[in-house]
């Protein structure tokens, strides 16, 4: 008998936490040292964006994958090839051998990988737990999302400081290999996913037939997209914000991710006590969140600019987690992988389309600039958005 419920869901959390705490570092430490390499936003960008825009191309044909295979074998193998890419990465750093086409290269490779990650793990919560405790399972995911957002870029930025990038991007390969054990002990636990049928477009567009075929869904996945080209791509680049913006060092970018961190576990928790979400708190947040990136952008104050990373971070973590809810409650049975896979392809590509526009106006007049026009943008864009929604 296959068992099923909080204490799996517990114990997989535990390992994801260590994992994610790992992952942040490393992530910090690649973009420090792109930055070191180029001095351009624009390149420091681009190196980032490269994790993010395979999701977009085959993101969705893993989430169609993930419906078919076995799910533990599946993210182990994974978290595997994610241990050995990042190893590789260290020992070339340690080399002083990496330039900025190798970094990109690499993320690349890693971007690869994480599409395949990300739905198979959209599928291995519904597997894990019942879905009348779906919104209160996501809720506490991201709360150790981003509470390991919040502690790993502090910690990078101190070790960065301390004894330099390479080590710290080790540290990214063992996450991913405690991950991989963890994944690996709940292998009795979790039952083989149904097979779908059909190829794997027939399955990619039964899922946006699902997704088009609910109101609820549809503006689930545009509300993502509108924040993630440019809330989350904000996020993503604020270690360049702390460096150009503030003035500040690697321990100053650490201190700002981990203050939009502070923000989204406290909105996290805040979701995790609550029986049901209002239906439009995602695009009231939304529109908080680009006006706190358009103080942010118009300010010198480095307190105000920790205090508006902190309130973006809030509305981050707020509409992720009540959008991703409204989709798993939403979707049949069956559906979680491709569905979950198209939705984390608008949410990552639409990240790594933010970050290229960001960069791209930033290199032609300042990052404070681009993150104002983009929070206009933003600010317009989500309001048109709870307007329609209420017609």
């Amino acid at each position: 008998m296959v068992k099923s419920g909080f204490a799996l869901y517990l114990r997989y959390c535990a390992g994801n936490s260590v994992a994610l705490t790992c992952i942040w570092m490393q992530r910090v430490a690649v973009l420090w040292l792109a930055w070191e390499l180029s001095e351009s936003t624009f390149w420091s960008s681009v190196v980032l964006a490269a994790q993010l825009v395979p999701t977009v191309v085959i993101g969705p044909l893993f989430g169609a994958v993930a419906d078919r295979v076995r799910i533990i074998p599946a993210m182990v193998k994974v978290q595997l090839v994610l241990a050995a890419l990042t190893t590789s990465l260290f020992v070339l750093a340690l080399a002083d051998l990496v330039t900025v086409g190798i970094l990109i290269v690499f993320e690349c490779l890693i971007g690869i990988t994480v599409s395949a990650h990300q739905p198979l793990r959209m599928a291995l919560v519904p597997a894990l737990v019942p879905k009348s405790l779906m919104p209160r399972t996501i809720a506490i995911d991201s709360m150790v999302f981003n509470l390991t957002r919040m502690i790993g870029p502090a910690l990078a930025g101190l070790l960065i400081v301390i004894v330099d990038i390479p080590p710290v991007l080790l540290l990214g390969a063992l996450g991913n290999l405690v991950l991989a054990m963890v994944i690996w002990s709940l292998r009795n636990d979790v039952s083989k996913r149904a097979a779908s049928s059909g190829n794997l477009l027939s399955q990619l567009r039964d899922g946006w037939y699902v997704i088009c075929g609910s109101h609820p869904v549809t503006k689930a996945f545009i509300l993502t997209g509108v924040f993630g080209l440019g809330g989350r791509a904000a996020i993503d680049l604020f270690p360049l914000f702390a460096a150009t913006a503030f003035g500040r060092e690697a321990d100053g970018a650490g201190l700002l991710l981990s203050a939009a961190g502070f923000g989204a576990v406290c909105a996290a928790a805040f979701m995790a006590l609550r029986k049901k979400f209002s239906n439009h708190i995602a695009e009231y947040l939304g529109i908080t969140g680009f006006a706190a990136l358009l103080l942010m952008s118009q300010t010198e104050s480095w307190l105000l600019g920790l205090a508006c990373a902190g309130t973006l971070g809030c509305a981050a973590s707020i509409v992720g987690v009540a959008n991703q809810s409204r989709i798993q409650l939403s979707i049949p049975d069956g559906f979680h992988g491709r569905v979950m896979g198209l939705w984390v392809m608008v949410g990552l590509g639409s990240t790594a389309l933010g970050t290229i526009v960001y960069g791209t106006i930033s290199d032609l007049t300042n990052l404070r600039d681009a993150s104002a026009v983009v929070s206009v943008i933003g600010i317009t864009s989500v309001g048109a958005i709870f307007l329609k929604s209420r017609e």
